[in-house]
């Protein structure tokens, strides 16, 4: 993942700066919605819709990347810590439900 994030971080141009990670991430992730939506609507084949999540989905993962820079993370950390709140979640029997910090 950080091998990832570093590569990715050497196309970063300097207008790419930390509002435009923020922002385009929520855009980003509203294209994946949209192509699932638009499959829903107008139909197609599976493959296709597969192929454009996974273009969407690097898109997400590009955003992701720079957000974490941004703020001094790795994506291996934070994919770590996501995993032992979820273990946490899941030995306290709160793995459903909602709020952040259950």
């Amino acid at each position: 993942m950080d091998n990832y994030q570093k590569q990715a971080m050497a196309f970063r141009t300097e207008t790419a700066d930390e509002a435009y990670a923020l922002l385009n991430l929520a855009a980003e992730a509203g294209e994946v919605l949209g192509k699932v939506a638009k499959h829903i609507r107008d139909g197609g084949d599976e493959e296709s819709l597969r192929q454009n999540i996974k273009k969407e989905l690097g898109d997400v993962m590009w955003m992701v990347a720079a957000v974490a820079a941004d703020f001094d993370l790795t994506l291996s950390e934070i994919c770590t810590h996501n995993i032992e709140k979820l273990n946490s979640r899941k030995d306290r029997n709160v793995i459903t439900g909602s709020g952040d910090n259950r």
